[in-house]
Formats: C-alpha cells, structure tokens, sequence
C-alpha cells in the first residue's frame, strides 16, 4: 500500500472524523452512525481524546467531567484504557454512571421511592420513607427501618425522571458539559428519551455525542432508528471484512455504503440452501420446514469438510449458530441455559459474576492442578500461600482432589459451598453478597423482582459438569457461537447457520420481506430484529463467508439470496437421508 490513497475505508473514517470534529469545536451534539467494522470504538476514542487536549485542563480544575456512557463493563474497560484513565473522563456503564449522579440526590431518590405505587405496601410496613438512606447494590428493592436498596431497573428509570425536571437538567449540566454514549441504540430507552426531550429537541443542554450502529440493536425491542434531531454522521468505512463480504453488506444496506481497507484483498462470501431435500421436515410452533436435529448436523459437518477442502483454515472458523438452547444441548450446558432464559448474553458474555469466576479463575486453576503446573495455579490463586509443612502441602492437596470431585460429581452449589469452606480459591465478593442474600432468606422465597438472586438460587441446582462444558463455550475453546454472543468480535473464516429452533426469528420470511418489502404491523419488530441479527452475523468475517440455511426457502427468499450474493455464490445442496 502507498498510503491513504490505496485504502478506501481510511478517506472515508478521515472524512466522518473531520465531521466529529467539526461538531465538537462548535458545541454541536451530533449521531455517528458506524456500520460493522467500521471502527466506531477508534472514533470514540479520538473524539475523547480531542476532548482531553482541547478541555481537559479547564475541566480538572473545574471539578468538572466529560462523561462516557457504555453498553459492557468490557467496553468500559477498554475505552478507560485507551485514554489512559485521564481524570476528566468518567466512563462507566448506564447503571454506574447514573448511579454516580443519583446518589448525590437523597431528598429527590426518596420522593421517586414515595411515589411508587406498586411498593406502597413494602415501604408502609417499613415504617414509610422517612429519612432512610437510598442505597443501589444489591439490584433489586429491598426496604427496613434504615434504608432503601433500588432495584437494577430503577436506576436508568430514576435518572430520567429526575432529569425531566429543570433543577436537575441543570445540575446535570453543570457537572457533565460533555457526554458521550457509546452503543446509544441499545442504551436505556427512558433514559434516551429523556435526552431526546429535555436536551435535543430544544437543542440546549451538554455537548452529546452519539456512537453506534441502529442495525446492530439486538438487546433492546426497538429496532429501528429513532429520530434524533442531532447532526447525522454516517462512517462509510469497512476495516474488518474482504471486499466480496463488503459487496454483499453494502447490498443489503446500500443507504450506509461501505468502503473496504483494501480493494484487492482475496475473499469470498457464499450462500447455501437445503430445497433439494424432499424428505420429512419439522413442523413445530417454532421451527418449520426444517431438517431435523441429527440430518442438520450432518449437513453442517458435511459442508465443513467440503469448505476445508476449498482452503478454508478450520482452526481459524467460526460457526454462529442458533438459539443457545439448541446449541446448549449440543454442547452440553443445556440446565444453564434453561436458568438464564431471556438473558443469554448474561453467560455468553461472563456477565453473571458466578459464571466470570468459574471460567476465568476456577476452571483455569483446576486445568493447571491436574497438569501439575503449580506456579499457574498459585498464580491464579492471587498468590503463593503459606506453606511451611508437609501438613500444609497435604491440606490443600486434599481441598484440591475433593473440589475436583465435586466438578464432576457435584452440584455448582457444592462447589461454591466447598469454596466458601476452604477459600482455595477465594470467592469474588459479588458472588459472596448472593449467597450470603440466600442466607438471609433463611429458606424463606427469593422475592420476584430479585431476578439475579432468583438465577443464583437456580444456578446452584445445576450439575457442575455442565459448567465445565459452559467455560469450554464461553472461552472459545469451541468452534461455535450464538449471533448473539459475538457482537463486536471479529474471526477470519465465519459460517452462520440459519434454521428453524428460534422463538422471535424466522429467517426465510426475512429473506421474502427484504425482497417485497411487504411490512405490516404485525411483521415489522420482527422483521427489523431478525435483518439486524442476520447483519451483525454476516458481518463478522475478515475473509470468508458462508452462510447455510437448513429451511426450506421460497422463490421469493431465494431471489434474495441471489440479489446479496450473486448468482454464481448461491448452491443448492445435494442431503443425503441419514
């Protein structure tokens, strides 16, 4: 490459940057629209880091703070990295940013805690309001004759309350001028509403800066764009994928056109169909048309093999698949993914705070005992710890060999009962404050809106066995994933399946509505979220692309097919009955 001009994706990121900047010397609020693998974190992070060297000085000595909203701690982690932790950025999640803002705030918590009707009783036989303390850790209500504890869904809900009054638009103000929202299209809704109405629309309020990509929403129910009256900045750029995956996305979504990185890079993007098979298919409220369990598989395996022999590096391969209950009960896990119905991502991604230490830390440790590699297992443990005596050394071997046990014999409660009796390793104090919750209960039931306890008190009825198999998932120790769990990531080789199994996904109607166009109010939610996951997972790819759907497709949906990967990429395969 000779520089800028050889590489389309990098003119057209300089060209939406140019745009960014633009709005932040004139105190503009603005929308940056970035596409898959167009770098929306980079812009970000350039955008705060202008900030810092524009602002930064007079912010510090103001006590003042540019404000950085994210979706994931992990994000979070990520952008407080790249600028350096630097005191006049605050990053941190909707729930810790608000937080940080509400708490200040007593006397107006207590008033919103007053006023809410369905917790009329619990506060009444708490003695009232009061003057009690409004605290936000355990993420569901609780109320006694000292304090309040708001619930995990109170707080963005409180955040834009408060902010629908001018006192606090104002204090709002005066403590964030800046505010950066990374993700905006799967952000709170009451909490953007409120942004909408009290600072967009009457264009007053801090410098707000929205970055993310409405094709990606796939947490939230709303999927289309909303109608943010700021400056619109779309980032025409694709870093990420070969340019035969970024014709087929640019078909697809030919109002964001994307520019690749190289025009010559080698790559393939490829479009497999089932319509030959004549045999029984499924017929279920769920899953239509589609080839049963065990011919799917043989399918799938089959088309690998046949791609290996094309070139592709199957080490190097991901395959997305369906909803985590037909890939949980493949893989192993399928208790697990029972327990967090609704909100897979919470262990798809180590969200749940038992789930992040079994696979980061327990299972590691247990991988290197069993290997006998003791400077990894103290290191995992935090330490070496004292040993001084052959009885110390036999103790933990003894801890060691009964823990081992129970991973495969015992429930994730006897594990986590063991631990708490040895400390060999030391639970986090997140996973402790549930089971010291469950304590308090003292066998009394976990109360409804304690949905994080209720997944604990679920969680440890489950065969530690299937963690294992879990962390062998989550940690990528295996070549499949969900749509769902892969947002943001990026692998050179993906094959993304497409079948029946999904409660709120029908693809082949998908593939008839982006050709006819025919929405209707009952087709219109779904037919956003099921574009928006078929875009988030064709997108992945940095090299090939190969999509296999296993249900039988109309002629309109293979028109489709044809239209986003041309004629000669669309197969009909030739199964052969099991």
């Amino acid at each position: 490459m000779n520089g800028v001009a050889d590489n389309p994706a990098l003119v057209a990121a300089k060209q939406a940057q140019a745009k960014v900047g633009k709005c932040l010397e004139e105190g503009r609020s603005f929308r940056l629209e970035a596409g898959a693998g167009a770098g929306k974190t980079y812009s970000l992070v350039a955008a705060l880091k202008q900030m810092i060297s524009d602002r930064g000085a007079e912010l510090m000595q103001s006590g003042r703070k540019i404000a950085c909203i994210t979706y994931t701690e992990v994000a979070r982690d990520e952008i407080a990295r790249e600028v350096e932790r630097h005191p006049a950025i605050l990053v941190e999640t909707i729930h810790a940013f608000s937080w940080t803002f509400l708490r200040q705030y007593q006397k107006a918590l207590r008033e919103l805690v007053a006023g809410s009707e369905n917790r009329k009783d619990k506060l009444e036989e708490a003695g009232g309001v009061g003057s009690k303390v409004v605290e936000y850790e355990l993420g569901f209500f609780g109320v006694d004759d000292k304090r309040i504890t708001l619930g995990h869904d109170d707080i963005p809900l409180y955040m834009a309350k408060l902010l629908a009054k001018p006192k606090f638009q104002l204090l709002f103000q005066q403590q964030f001028p800046v505010v950066f929202i990374d993700e905006y299209q799967d952000t709170d809704r009451d909490f953007m509403a409120a942004i909408t109405e009290h600072y967009f629309t009457p264009k007053k309020g801090p410098l707000i800066g929205l970055f993310g990509d409405h094709w990606q929403t796939i947490y939230n129910s709303e999927y289309e764009l909303a109608a943010y009256p700021v400056e619109a900045i779309d980032k025409g750029s694709n870093f990420r994928s070969a340019p035969a995956i970024v014709d087929v996305l640019n078909r697809l979504r030919p109002e964001l056109t994307q520019a690749v990185a190289n025009p010559q890079a080698a790559g393939e993007a490829r479009f497999f169909h089932t319509n030959l098979f004549m045999g029984a298919r499924t017929n279920t409220a769920h899953s239509k048309a589609d080839l049963f369990p065990e011919l799917a598989r043989a399918v799938r395996e089959s088309l690998m093999q046949r791609l290996a022999g094309e070139g592709w590096d199957l080490t190097k391969t991901k395959i997305l698949m369906l909803t985590h209950n037909v890939l949980a009960a493949e893989q192993g896990y399928p208790s697990i993914a029972k327990v967090f119905s609704g909100r897979n991502d919470a262990f798809a991604r180590k969200e749940d705070p038992s789930i992040k230490f079994f696979a980061e830390t327990l299972e590691p440790m247990a991988e290197a005992y069993q290997a006998s590699n003791y400077g990894e297992l103290f290191r995992l443990y935090g330490g070496r710890p004292a040993i001084y005596t052959q009885a110390d050394k036999q103790a933990w071997r003894n801890d060691m060999d009964a823990l081992m046990k129970l991973r495969s014999e015992g429930t994730v409660g006897c594990v986590l009962d063991h631990l708490q009796a040895t400390k060999r390793p030391v639970l986090p104090d997140r996973v402790l404050r549930r089971e010291e919750d469950l304590r308090q209960l003292d066998g009394e039931p976990v109360p409804a809106e304690a949905t994080s306890l209720l997944r604990h008190q679920a969680l440890r009825d489950v065969s530690y066995s299937e963690m294992t198999a879990l962390v062998r998932f989550v940690e990528k120790q295996t070549p499949f994933a969900t749509q769902h769990s892969v947002k943001g990531a990026e692998f050179e080789n993906v094959l993304v399946v497409l079948g029946g199994g999904w409660n709120h996904y029908n693809w082949p109607l998908l593939l008839e509505l982006i050709e006819t166009k025919a929405l209707t109010a009952a087709n219109t939610k779904g037919y956003y979220r099921a574009r928006n996951l078929f875009y988030v997972s064709i997108s992945r790819p940095m090299k090939r692309l190969a999509v296999l759907a296993t249900q039988t497709l109309s002629g309109t949906a293979l028109t489709t097919a044809t239209k986003l990967f041309g004629q000669a990429d669309v197969e009909a395969l030739a199964v052969l009955e099991h």
